[in-house]
């Protein structure tokens, strides 16, 4: 019994890994740089962040060259850098964690900015309130229909930032922190 159930497991994982191969036979090289392979979909991808970052980059088979030099020249630099272990000195790796802290933070604050914006709503009550404070400080105000979109917009921000900052609040309160102020002397 025990091998009429195994004999099928074996064949189903050696049909399984070659699928699960790292070195794709069919994969198109665009270049090699000395141990480096500069795959198609790599040379791809990185061309369509540059099309996203410069808007007036035009694509022609002359700049496909030209963006190939550039990426075969940062191969080499980065080649060059991790001969010379400049990967691997302290001051370089404090620099990607701080890199990667500001990314992550930015990140979820973000995603949480998109979660509060989806959710702020402002009424036409809360608008009236506001435009009638503006007017108590300046009646020359114009009317409350000429500056509606304005009052709500700014109402949404002033709603948003402060479900913000209510999240972030939570995240402290709700955190176990224990401060030791004599090391702080």
């Amino acid at each position: 019994m025990k091998n009429t159930i195994l004999l099928p497991l074996f064949f189903l994982i050696s049909l399984m890994l070659p699928c699960c191969s790292n070195d794709a036979p069919n994969k198109m090289i665009v270049s090699r740089i000395n141990d480096y392979e500069l795959t198609l979909d790599e040379f791809q991808n990185q061309l369509a962040m540059e099309l996203e970052l410069d808007e007036d980059f035009k694509l022609t088979n002359e700049t496909r060259k030209q963006f190939l030099e550039e990426i075969i020249r940062k191969e080499l630099l980065i080649q060059e850098a991790k001969r010379e272990k400049l990967d691997q000195q302290k001051k370089f790796i404090q620099t990607i964690e701080r890199y990667w802290e500001s990314t992550l933070i930015r990140n979820v604050i973000d995603l949480k900015s998109e979660e509060i914006n989806k959710k702020v709503v402002v009424s036409q009550e809360e608008i009236k309130l506001h435009y009638d404070k503006m007017k108590n400080q300046n009646p020359a105000l114009p009317d409350l229909h000429q500056l509606y979109n304005q009052i709500e917009k700014k109402v949404k921000e002033e709603k948003r930032i402060r479900l913000l900052k209510e999240w972030m609040d939570n995240l402290r309160k709700n955190a176990s922190i224990e401060i030791f102020p004599s090391m702080l002397e």
